[in-house]
Protein backbone atom coordinates (compact mmCIF):
# COMPACT_ATOMS: atom_id res chain seq x y z
CA UNK A 1 0.00 0.00 0.00
CA UNK A 2 1.20 3.12 -1.24
CA UNK A 3 1.79 6.13 1.67
CA UNK A 4 -0.28 8.59 0.04
CA UNK A 5 -3.19 5.58 0.24
CA UNK A 6 -2.09 5.04 3.70
CA UNK A 7 -2.62 8.57 4.32
CA UNK A 8 -6.10 8.99 2.41
CA UNK A 9 -7.49 6.30 4.53
CA UNK A 10 -6.47 7.22 7.89
CA UNK A 11 -8.20 10.22 7.07
CA UNK A 12 -11.29 8.76 6.18
CA UNK A 13 -11.16 6.56 9.17
CA UNK A 14 -10.46 9.83 11.59
CA UNK A 15 -13.18 11.99 9.85
CA UNK A 16 -15.81 9.21 9.84
CA UNK A 17 -14.60 8.62 13.75
CA UNK A 18 -15.58 12.46 14.10
CA UNK A 19 -19.10 12.20 12.47
CA UNK A 20 -20.08 9.52 14.25
CA UNK A 21 -18.86 11.51 17.55
CA UNK A 22 -21.18 14.58 16.56
CA UNK A 23 -23.79 12.76 16.06
CA UNK A 24 -24.20 11.43 19.33
CA UNK A 25 -27.46 12.67 20.43
CA UNK A 26 -28.56 10.48 23.81
CA UNK A 27 -26.41 9.52 26.68
CA UNK A 28 -26.65 7.01 29.61
CA UNK A 29 -25.62 9.64 31.92
CA UNK A 30 -25.51 12.80 33.17
CA UNK A 31 -21.15 11.57 33.21
CA UNK A 32 -21.78 11.00 30.17
CA UNK A 33 -23.26 14.16 29.08
CA UNK A 34 -20.80 16.02 30.37
CA UNK A 35 -17.73 14.33 29.34
CA UNK A 36 -19.29 14.30 25.94
CA UNK A 37 -19.55 18.83 26.14
CA UNK A 38 -16.22 18.75 27.51
CA UNK A 39 -14.64 17.87 24.72
CA UNK A 40 -17.39 18.43 21.62
CA UNK A 41 -19.65 21.08 22.99
CA UNK A 42 -18.55 23.33 20.56
CA UNK A 43 -21.24 21.83 18.13
CA UNK A 44 -24.16 21.59 20.50
CA UNK A 45 -23.24 24.28 23.18
CA UNK A 46 -21.36 26.50 21.52
CA UNK A 47 -18.02 25.95 23.12
CA UNK A 48 -15.89 22.76 24.80
CA UNK A 49 -17.21 23.20 28.63
CA UNK A 50 -14.84 24.16 31.22
CA UNK A 51 -16.31 24.78 34.52
CA UNK A 52 -18.12 23.15 37.04
CA UNK A 53 -22.07 21.83 37.16
CA UNK A 54 -24.10 20.96 40.45
CA UNK A 55 -27.72 19.54 40.29
CA UNK A 56 -29.78 18.19 42.77
CA UNK A 57 -33.23 16.74 43.73
CA UNK A 58 -35.27 18.70 46.44
CA UNK A 59 -32.50 17.97 49.10
CA UNK A 60 -30.59 15.62 47.76
CA UNK A 61 -27.39 16.62 45.48
CA UNK A 62 -27.63 14.02 42.51
CA UNK A 63 -24.32 15.18 40.37
CA UNK A 64 -21.46 17.03 40.93
CA UNK A 65 -18.68 17.45 37.95
CA UNK A 66 -15.61 19.42 37.47
CA UNK A 67 -14.27 20.10 33.52
CA UNK A 68 -11.61 21.72 32.28
CA UNK A 69 -9.20 23.81 33.30
CA UNK A 70 -9.06 27.21 35.74
CA UNK A 71 -6.10 28.12 34.12
CA UNK A 72 -5.13 26.76 30.90
CA UNK A 73 -1.49 27.65 31.40
CA UNK A 74 -0.69 26.03 34.14
CA UNK A 75 -3.02 22.75 33.21
CA UNK A 76 -4.70 23.48 36.43
CA UNK A 77 -7.74 21.93 36.49
CA UNK A 78 -11.24 23.10 37.62
CA UNK A 79 -12.58 21.42 41.21
CA UNK A 80 -16.12 21.89 43.00
CA UNK A 81 -13.81 24.49 45.07
CA UNK A 82 -12.90 26.62 41.73
CA UNK A 83 -14.40 30.03 42.07
CA UNK A 84 -15.99 31.68 39.38
CA UNK A 85 -17.34 35.34 38.68
CA UNK A 86 -21.05 34.42 38.40
CA UNK A 87 -21.45 37.83 35.91
CA UNK A 88 -25.54 38.84 35.94
CA UNK A 89 -26.24 36.17 39.05
CA UNK A 90 -25.15 39.14 41.17
CA UNK A 91 -28.42 40.72 40.34
CA UNK A 92 -30.09 37.64 42.64
CA UNK A 93 -27.92 39.04 45.66
CA UNK A 94 -28.27 42.70 44.65
CA UNK A 95 -32.15 42.00 45.36
CA UNK A 96 -32.02 40.26 48.22
CA UNK A 97 -30.19 42.98 49.74
CA UNK A 98 -32.59 45.59 48.14
CA UNK A 99 -35.67 43.77 49.80
CA UNK A 100 -33.82 42.99 53.21
CA UNK A 101 -33.85 47.00 53.31
CA UNK A 102 -37.64 47.16 52.62
CA UNK A 103 -38.88 44.52 54.77
CA UNK A 104 -36.23 46.22 57.10
CA UNK A 105 -38.26 49.19 56.43
CA UNK A 106 -35.25 51.55 55.54
CA UNK A 107 -36.12 51.72 51.40
CA UNK A 108 -39.35 51.86 50.37
CA UNK A 109 -39.81 50.27 46.53
CA UNK A 110 -41.43 53.24 45.69
CA UNK A 111 -39.09 55.70 46.73
CA UNK A 112 -37.62 57.39 43.56
CA UNK A 113 -33.74 57.19 42.62
CA UNK A 114 -33.06 60.77 43.70
CA UNK A 115 -34.34 60.43 47.26
CA UNK A 116 -30.97 58.24 47.29
CA UNK A 117 -29.00 59.90 44.89
CA UNK A 118 -29.73 63.57 45.49
CA UNK A 119 -26.51 64.59 43.31
CA UNK A 120 -27.85 63.20 39.99
CA UNK A 121 -29.12 65.64 37.62
CA UNK A 122 -31.48 63.86 35.15
CA UNK A 123 -34.80 64.44 35.20
CA UNK A 124 -35.53 60.48 35.07
CA UNK A 125 -33.57 60.38 38.32
CA UNK A 126 -36.66 61.54 40.10
CA UNK A 127 -39.52 59.25 38.22
CA UNK A 128 -37.93 55.50 38.24
CA UNK A 129 -38.11 54.04 41.19
CA UNK A 130 -36.28 51.18 43.09
CA UNK A 131 -39.21 48.99 41.87
CA UNK A 132 -38.50 49.77 38.25
CA UNK A 133 -34.92 49.33 38.79
CA UNK A 134 -35.34 46.19 40.01
CA UNK A 135 -37.71 44.91 37.34
CA UNK A 136 -36.14 46.03 34.44
CA UNK A 137 -39.18 48.53 33.50
CA UNK A 138 -37.03 52.06 34.33
CA UNK A 139 -36.17 52.51 30.30
CA UNK A 140 -32.77 52.69 31.04
CA UNK A 141 -30.42 51.47 28.46
CA UNK A 142 -27.97 48.47 28.97
CA UNK A 143 -24.29 48.97 28.20
CA UNK A 144 -24.81 50.02 24.63
CA UNK A 145 -26.15 53.12 26.22
CA UNK A 146 -23.49 53.95 28.19
CA UNK A 147 -20.69 52.54 25.91
CA UNK A 148 -19.99 54.20 22.66
CA UNK A 149 -22.48 57.22 23.48
CA UNK A 150 -21.07 58.54 27.11
CA UNK A 151 -17.39 56.82 27.26
CA UNK A 152 -15.66 54.31 25.11
CA UNK A 153 -16.19 50.49 25.85
CA UNK A 154 -12.25 49.91 26.43
CA UNK A 155 -11.67 52.79 28.36
CA UNK A 156 -14.86 52.17 30.57
CA UNK A 157 -13.76 48.16 31.23
CA UNK A 158 -10.15 49.69 32.83
CA UNK A 159 -11.13 51.98 34.24
CA UNK A 160 -11.80 52.09 38.32
CA UNK A 161 -15.11 53.89 39.85
CA UNK A 162 -16.56 54.92 43.00
CA UNK A 163 -19.66 54.00 43.26
CA UNK A 164 -20.74 57.79 43.46
CA UNK A 165 -18.66 58.33 40.06
CA UNK A 166 -20.49 55.61 38.33
CA UNK A 167 -23.90 56.83 39.66
CA UNK A 168 -22.47 59.86 37.91
CA UNK A 169 -21.59 58.64 34.61
CA UNK A 170 -24.91 56.26 34.16
CA UNK A 171 -26.62 59.87 35.07
CA UNK A 172 -25.52 61.27 31.06
CA UNK A 173 -27.48 58.50 29.19
CA UNK A 174 -30.51 58.99 27.44
CA UNK A 175 -33.70 56.32 28.38
CA UNK A 176 -34.30 53.63 25.89
CA UNK A 177 -37.77 53.88 26.66
CA UNK A 178 -40.87 56.07 28.42
CA UNK A 179 -40.39 54.49 31.92
CA UNK A 180 -42.60 52.04 33.27
CA UNK A 181 -44.05 50.75 29.40
CA UNK A 182 -41.99 47.68 28.73
CA UNK A 183 -39.23 45.70 30.18
CA UNK A 184 -35.78 46.23 29.17
CA UNK A 185 -32.84 44.44 30.53
CA UNK A 186 -30.50 46.66 32.27
CA UNK A 187 -27.66 46.56 33.95
CA UNK A 188 -26.69 50.08 34.55
CA UNK A 189 -30.47 49.85 36.77
CA UNK A 190 -28.54 47.32 39.32
CA UNK A 191 -25.48 49.76 39.41
CA UNK A 192 -27.52 51.91 40.55
CA UNK A 193 -29.13 50.14 43.19
CA UNK A 194 -25.96 48.96 44.48
CA UNK A 195 -25.17 52.34 44.91
CA UNK A 196 -28.37 53.18 46.86
CA UNK A 197 -27.62 50.50 49.37
CA UNK A 198 -23.94 52.01 50.17
CA UNK A 199 -25.78 54.99 50.91
CA UNK A 200 -28.61 54.21 52.58
CA UNK A 201 -26.32 52.18 55.01
CA UNK A 202 -23.50 53.41 55.13
CA UNK A 203 -21.45 50.31 54.95
CA UNK A 204 -19.70 48.83 51.39
CA UNK A 205 -21.28 46.62 48.98
CA UNK A 206 -19.14 43.77 49.62
CA UNK A 207 -19.66 44.44 53.96
CA UNK A 208 -23.41 44.16 53.14
CA UNK A 209 -23.26 40.74 51.05
CA UNK A 210 -20.83 39.78 53.98
CA UNK A 211 -23.36 40.85 56.70
CA UNK A 212 -26.77 39.89 55.42
CA UNK A 213 -26.03 37.10 52.70
CA UNK A 214 -22.82 35.08 53.07
CA UNK A 215 -21.82 35.04 56.46
CA UNK A 216 -25.52 33.62 57.50
CA UNK A 217 -25.36 31.21 54.97
CA UNK A 218 -22.04 30.38 55.71
CA UNK A 219 -20.67 31.06 52.07
CA UNK A 220 -17.26 30.64 52.76
CA UNK A 221 -16.42 31.48 48.28
CA UNK A 222 -19.00 33.61 47.79
CA UNK A 223 -18.06 37.51 47.93
CA UNK A 224 -17.56 40.87 45.98
CA UNK A 225 -13.55 40.87 46.17
CA UNK A 226 -10.52 43.08 44.18
CA UNK A 227 -9.03 43.07 41.20
CA UNK A 228 -6.33 41.61 42.77
CA UNK A 229 -8.61 38.71 44.08
CA UNK A 230 -10.28 37.64 41.05
CA UNK A 231 -6.70 37.61 39.25
CA UNK A 232 -5.58 35.09 41.90
CA UNK A 233 -7.78 33.03 43.22
CA UNK A 234 -10.79 32.45 40.16
CA UNK A 235 -11.10 30.82 37.20
CA UNK A 236 -9.18 32.88 34.34
CA UNK A 237 -11.72 33.67 31.72
CA UNK A 238 -11.18 32.35 28.17
CA UNK A 239 -12.85 33.02 24.60
CA UNK A 240 -13.44 29.47 22.49
CA UNK A 241 -12.36 30.62 18.91
CA UNK A 242 -13.54 28.17 16.53
CA UNK A 243 -10.85 26.87 13.65
CA UNK A 244 -12.69 27.55 10.50
CA UNK A 245 -9.80 25.93 8.30
CA UNK A 246 -9.03 22.58 7.16
CA UNK A 247 -6.87 21.96 10.00
CA UNK A 248 -10.27 22.27 12.29
CA UNK A 249 -10.70 18.42 12.00
CA UNK A 250 -7.80 17.78 13.48
CA UNK A 251 -8.46 19.65 16.02
CA UNK A 252 -10.24 17.53 19.05
CA UNK A 253 -11.78 20.47 20.66
CA UNK A 254 -12.58 22.36 16.86
CA UNK A 255 -11.13 25.41 18.14
CA UNK A 256 -8.43 27.34 20.51
CA UNK A 257 -9.19 29.13 23.83
CA UNK A 258 -7.79 33.00 24.40
CA UNK A 259 -7.52 34.49 27.28
CA UNK A 260 -10.01 37.91 27.42
CA UNK A 261 -9.34 41.18 28.68
CA UNK A 262 -9.69 42.01 32.22
CA UNK A 263 -12.52 44.53 33.13
CA UNK A 264 -12.40 46.04 36.65
CA UNK A 265 -14.27 45.09 39.20
CA UNK A 266 -15.40 48.67 40.35
CA UNK A 267 -17.34 48.37 36.97
CA UNK A 268 -18.68 45.04 37.31
CA UNK A 269 -20.08 45.95 41.17
CA UNK A 270 -23.75 45.17 41.99
CA UNK A 271 -24.72 44.66 38.96
CA UNK A 272 -22.47 41.56 37.64
CA UNK A 273 -19.07 41.68 40.30
CA UNK A 274 -19.91 38.39 42.32
CA UNK A 275 -17.62 35.29 42.26
CA UNK A 276 -18.31 32.03 43.82
CA UNK A 277 -18.99 28.09 43.84
CA UNK A 278 -21.27 25.59 42.36
CA UNK A 279 -21.58 24.16 45.94
CA UNK A 280 -21.99 27.85 47.69
CA UNK A 281 -24.50 28.72 45.50
CA UNK A 282 -26.64 25.45 46.04
CA UNK A 283 -26.67 27.00 49.48
CA UNK A 284 -27.86 29.66 48.36
CA UNK A 285 -30.73 28.31 46.34
CA UNK A 286 -31.95 26.26 49.50
CA UNK A 287 -32.39 29.72 51.02
CA UNK A 288 -34.25 31.37 48.47
CA UNK A 289 -36.60 28.36 48.54
CA UNK A 290 -37.06 28.07 51.86
CA UNK A 291 -37.21 31.83 52.88
CA UNK A 292 -34.00 31.45 54.74
CA UNK A 293 -33.12 35.56 54.57
CA UNK A 294 -36.12 37.22 53.82
CA UNK A 295 -40.11 36.41 54.93
CA UNK A 296 -42.29 34.24 53.04
CA UNK A 297 -44.18 37.41 52.55
CA UNK A 298 -41.13 39.00 51.15
CA UNK A 299 -39.71 36.25 49.39
CA UNK A 300 -42.90 36.00 47.61
CA UNK A 301 -42.59 39.58 46.34
CA UNK A 302 -39.44 39.09 45.05
CA UNK A 303 -40.25 36.28 43.27
CA UNK A 304 -43.25 37.87 41.62
CA UNK A 305 -43.25 38.05 37.55
CA UNK A 306 -43.52 41.60 36.02
CA UNK A 307 -43.34 42.63 32.58
CA UNK A 308 -41.85 39.74 30.24
CA UNK A 309 -41.13 37.21 33.32
CA UNK A 310 -38.81 38.73 35.29
CA UNK A 311 -39.14 39.23 39.22
CA UNK A 312 -36.49 41.27 40.90
CA UNK A 313 -33.12 39.34 40.39
CA UNK A 314 -34.75 36.36 38.63
CA UNK A 315 -36.92 35.86 35.42
CA UNK A 316 -39.36 33.40 35.73
CA UNK A 317 -40.24 30.31 33.08
CA UNK A 318 -37.58 31.37 30.73
CA UNK A 319 -39.39 31.39 27.24
CA UNK A 320 -36.16 29.55 25.50
CA UNK A 321 -36.58 26.82 27.81
CA UNK A 322 -40.13 26.79 27.82
CA UNK A 323 -40.01 26.11 23.96
CA UNK A 324 -37.74 23.17 24.60
CA UNK A 325 -39.53 21.52 27.55
CA UNK A 326 -43.65 22.68 27.69
CA UNK A 327 -43.88 20.71 30.93
CA UNK A 328 -41.25 22.60 33.20
CA UNK A 329 -41.52 25.45 35.43
CA UNK A 330 -38.87 27.78 36.70
CA UNK A 331 -37.28 30.45 38.44
CA UNK A 332 -34.00 30.81 36.70
CA UNK A 333 -30.70 33.61 35.29
CA UNK A 334 -27.71 33.33 33.93
CA UNK A 335 -24.50 35.08 34.08
CA UNK A 336 -22.24 36.62 30.99
CA UNK A 337 -19.04 38.24 31.32
CA UNK A 338 -15.23 38.33 29.05
CA UNK A 339 -14.80 34.83 29.27
CA UNK A 340 -17.12 33.52 32.18
CA UNK A 341 -20.58 31.93 32.13
CA UNK A 342 -22.91 30.87 34.81
CA UNK A 343 -26.34 29.86 35.40
CA UNK A 344 -28.90 28.81 38.03
CA UNK A 345 -32.10 27.03 37.82
CA UNK A 346 -34.70 26.88 40.50
CA UNK A 347 -37.61 24.31 38.50
CA UNK A 348 -41.13 24.04 40.49
CA UNK A 349 -40.62 20.46 40.53
CA UNK A 350 -37.67 20.27 42.87
CA UNK A 351 -34.56 19.89 40.87
CA UNK A 352 -31.88 22.85 40.72
CA UNK A 353 -29.38 23.28 37.87
CA UNK A 354 -26.39 25.35 38.65
CA UNK A 355 -23.58 25.98 36.45
CA UNK A 356 -20.15 28.14 36.14
CA UNK A 357 -17.98 28.10 33.09
CA UNK A 358 -14.89 29.82 32.42
CA UNK A 359 -15.28 30.00 28.63
CA UNK A 360 -17.93 32.42 26.91
CA UNK A 361 -19.06 31.14 24.07
CA UNK A 362 -22.11 28.47 26.25
CA UNK A 363 -25.47 28.69 24.84
CA UNK A 364 -26.79 27.91 28.72
CA UNK A 365 -30.51 27.67 27.65
CA UNK A 366 -29.42 24.22 25.28
CA UNK A 367 -27.12 23.02 28.47
CA UNK A 368 -29.46 23.76 30.94
CA UNK A 369 -32.21 21.80 29.03
CA UNK A 370 -30.23 18.69 28.16
CA UNK A 371 -28.64 18.86 31.61
CA UNK A 372 -32.91 18.48 32.97
CA UNK A 373 -33.32 15.85 30.63
CA UNK A 374 -30.63 13.81 31.52
CA UNK A 375 -31.19 14.02 35.42
CA UNK A 376 -34.60 12.97 34.95
CA UNK A 377 -33.72 10.27 32.04
CA UNK A 378 -36.03 11.67 29.89
CA UNK A 379 -36.30 12.08 25.77
CA UNK A 380 -36.03 15.35 24.24
CA UNK A 381 -39.84 15.02 23.24
CA UNK A 382 -41.26 17.40 25.05
CA UNK A 383 -40.74 20.86 23.11
CA UNK A 384 -43.30 23.21 21.74
CA UNK A 385 -44.11 21.79 18.07
CA UNK A 386 -45.07 24.36 14.70
CA UNK A 387 -42.13 27.06 14.61
CA UNK A 388 -41.66 27.00 10.51
CA UNK A 389 -38.81 26.77 8.88
CA UNK A 390 -37.42 30.23 8.32
CA UNK A 391 -34.24 29.23 6.02
CA UNK A 392 -36.96 30.44 2.46
CA UNK A 393 -39.94 31.59 1.81
CA UNK A 394 -40.86 28.82 0.39
CA UNK A 395 -40.66 26.14 3.31
CA UNK A 396 -42.01 28.67 5.86
CA UNK A 397 -45.01 28.85 3.56
CA UNK A 398 -45.07 25.06 3.64
CA UNK A 399 -44.70 25.00 7.13
CA UNK A 400 -48.07 27.47 7.56
CA UNK A 401 -46.20 30.57 7.32
CA UNK A 402 -47.85 33.33 9.69
CA UNK A 403 -50.61 31.33 10.64
CA UNK A 404 -48.24 28.51 12.16
CA UNK A 405 -45.91 31.71 13.53
CA UNK A 406 -49.06 33.24 15.77
CA UNK A 407 -50.07 29.76 17.22
CA UNK A 408 -46.29 28.60 18.23
CA UNK A 409 -46.28 32.03 19.95
CA UNK A 410 -49.52 31.74 21.53
CA UNK A 411 -49.04 28.35 22.94
CA UNK A 412 -45.38 29.51 24.23
CA UNK A 413 -46.70 32.55 25.97
CA UNK A 414 -49.57 30.96 27.37
CA UNK A 415 -47.36 28.06 28.99
CA UNK A 416 -44.77 30.93 30.12
CA UNK A 417 -47.17 33.06 31.41
CA UNK A 418 -46.20 36.12 29.85
CA UNK A 419 -46.42 37.44 26.00
CA UNK A 420 -43.68 35.94 24.18
CA UNK A 421 -42.79 37.13 20.63
CA UNK A 422 -40.32 36.06 17.77
CA UNK A 423 -36.99 37.27 18.65
CA UNK A 424 -36.97 41.00 16.67
CA UNK A 425 -34.13 39.29 14.44
CA UNK A 426 -36.13 36.69 13.56
CA UNK A 427 -39.19 38.90 12.59
CA UNK A 428 -36.94 41.25 10.64
CA UNK A 429 -36.12 38.28 8.72
CA UNK A 430 -39.39 37.05 7.80
CA UNK A 431 -40.07 40.81 6.79
CA UNK A 432 -37.33 41.08 4.50
CA UNK A 433 -37.99 37.26 2.97
CA UNK A 434 -41.45 38.99 2.67
CA UNK A 435 -40.06 41.88 0.64
CA UNK A 436 -37.74 40.22 -1.80
CA UNK A 437 -40.14 38.02 -2.28
CA UNK A 438 -42.44 41.18 -3.70
CA UNK A 439 -45.29 40.41 -1.16
CA UNK A 440 -45.01 44.14 -0.04
CA UNK A 441 -48.36 44.01 1.75
CA UNK A 442 -48.04 41.79 3.59
CA UNK A 443 -44.71 43.02 4.25
CA UNK A 444 -45.65 46.38 5.22
CA UNK A 445 -47.72 45.09 7.90
CA UNK A 446 -45.13 42.99 9.70
CA UNK A 447 -43.39 46.35 9.30
CA UNK A 448 -45.98 48.21 11.07
CA UNK A 449 -46.24 45.49 13.85
CA UNK A 450 -42.22 45.92 13.75
CA UNK A 451 -42.03 49.10 15.16
CA UNK A 452 -45.59 48.49 17.06
CA UNK A 453 -44.61 45.92 19.33
CA UNK A 454 -40.90 45.79 19.32
CA UNK A 455 -40.05 49.45 19.61
CA UNK A 456 -36.75 48.74 17.93
CA UNK A 457 -33.73 50.90 19.08
CA UNK A 458 -32.39 53.50 16.62
CA UNK A 459 -29.72 51.33 16.06
CA UNK A 460 -31.50 48.42 15.46
CA UNK A 461 -33.84 50.44 12.50
CA UNK A 462 -30.24 51.74 11.05
CA UNK A 463 -29.15 48.15 10.62
CA UNK A 464 -32.22 46.96 8.92
CA UNK A 465 -32.06 50.60 6.48
CA UNK A 466 -28.59 48.99 5.75
CA UNK A 467 -29.65 45.53 5.59
CA UNK A 468 -32.28 46.35 2.93
CA UNK A 469 -30.26 48.59 1.30
CA UNK A 470 -28.61 46.78 -1.46
CA UNK A 471 -31.32 44.95 -2.97
CA UNK A 472 -34.45 47.10 -1.65
CA UNK A 473 -33.17 50.82 -2.34
CA UNK A 474 -37.03 52.26 -1.65
CA UNK A 475 -38.03 50.16 0.97
CA UNK A 476 -34.45 50.94 3.16
CA UNK A 477 -35.28 54.52 2.72
CA UNK A 478 -38.77 54.09 4.57
CA UNK A 479 -36.82 52.68 7.59
CA UNK A 480 -34.49 55.44 7.34
CA UNK A 481 -36.68 58.19 7.58
CA UNK A 482 -39.28 56.49 9.81
CA UNK A 483 -35.98 56.34 12.34
CA UNK A 484 -36.02 60.21 11.45
CA UNK A 485 -39.01 60.53 12.56
CA UNK A 486 -38.97 58.84 15.59
CA UNK A 487 -35.82 60.10 16.99
CA UNK A 488 -35.65 63.86 15.17
CA UNK A 489 -33.00 65.15 17.59
CA UNK A 490 -30.57 62.04 17.04
CA UNK A 491 -27.51 63.58 14.62
CA UNK A 492 -26.69 59.49 13.80
CA UNK A 493 -29.97 58.98 12.04
CA UNK A 494 -29.76 61.39 9.85
CA UNK A 495 -26.78 61.01 8.81
CA UNK A 496 -27.97 57.02 8.03
CA UNK A 497 -30.25 58.50 5.90
CA UNK A 498 -28.36 60.68 4.06
CA UNK A 499 -26.00 57.79 3.60
CA UNK A 500 -28.87 55.65 2.08
CA UNK A 501 -30.20 58.49 0.39
CA UNK A 502 -27.01 58.90 -1.34
CA UNK A 503 -26.58 54.96 -2.58
CA UNK A 504 -30.13 55.66 -4.26
CA UNK A 505 -29.23 58.26 -5.91
CA UNK A 506 -31.29 60.75 -4.38
CA UNK A 507 -28.23 63.65 -3.87
CA UNK A 508 -29.68 66.57 -3.10
CA UNK A 509 -31.99 65.54 0.27
CA UNK A 510 -29.03 63.17 0.90
CA UNK A 511 -26.64 66.58 1.71
CA UNK A 512 -29.73 67.81 3.31
CA UNK A 513 -29.80 65.39 5.63
CA UNK A 514 -25.95 65.29 6.13
CA UNK A 515 -26.66 68.92 7.05
CA UNK A 516 -28.97 68.27 9.65
CA UNK A 517 -26.72 65.75 10.97
CA UNK A 518 -24.09 67.90 11.53
CA UNK A 519 -26.17 70.82 12.84
CA UNK A 520 -27.32 68.20 15.21
CA UNK A 521 -24.08 67.13 16.33
CA UNK A 522 -23.36 70.91 16.95
CA UNK A 523 -25.72 71.38 19.01
CA UNK A 524 -25.17 68.86 21.31
CA UNK A 525 -21.48 68.61 20.87
CA UNK A 526 -21.82 65.20 19.99
CA UNK A 527 -18.34 63.14 19.87
CA UNK A 528 -18.98 62.31 16.03
CA UNK A 529 -19.08 65.40 14.79
CA UNK A 530 -16.09 65.33 12.73
CA UNK A 531 -17.45 62.17 11.29
CA UNK A 532 -20.87 63.65 10.11
CA UNK A 533 -19.07 66.90 8.66
CA UNK A 534 -17.05 64.65 6.80
CA UNK A 535 -19.60 62.11 5.63
CA UNK A 536 -21.19 65.54 4.40
CA UNK A 537 -18.24 67.08 2.58
CA UNK A 538 -18.12 63.25 0.65
CA UNK A 539 -22.01 63.77 -0.27
CA UNK A 540 -21.17 67.25 -1.54
CA UNK A 541 -18.22 66.04 -3.53
CA UNK A 542 -20.35 63.11 -5.10
CA UNK A 543 -22.83 65.83 -6.08
CA UNK A 544 -20.35 67.89 -8.07
CA UNK A 545 -19.07 64.44 -10.15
Amino acid sequence: MSQRTIIHTCLTCFLFSILLISCKSSFDSTEDLMTYYELRGRRKIGSPFSGTVLIAKNDQVVFTGAYGFSNRSLKKPNTLDTRFPVGSVTKQFTAMLVMQMVEQGDLDLDDPIVKHLPYLASTWSEQITLHQLLSHTSGLPHYDGLLGEVINRNAFAKTAYTPKELAVLIDQVELDYPIDTKFHYSSLGYMLLGVILEEVSGQSYSTLLQQNITTPLGLKNTGFASNEFIAAETARGYAFVEDESFMMIFNKLGGDFEKVPFRDQSNKYSTGGIHSTVEDLWVWSKAIRNNILLSKEYTDLMLTPNQSGYCYGWFRNWDELIERNKNVKMYTHGGALFGHRASINLFDDGTTIIYLANTNRIKDQELTHQLYLSTHHLKDTFGIKGYPDRSSMKRFHREGGLTALKRFFHELSERSGYEVLPSENSIVHIMSMYYENGDVKIADSLKQAYFTYYEPTEGSVNALGYQLLEDRCNIALTFFKENTVRFPESPNVWDSYGEGLMSCGEKETAIECHQRAVQLAEKTKDRNLEVFQQNLDRAIQLRAE
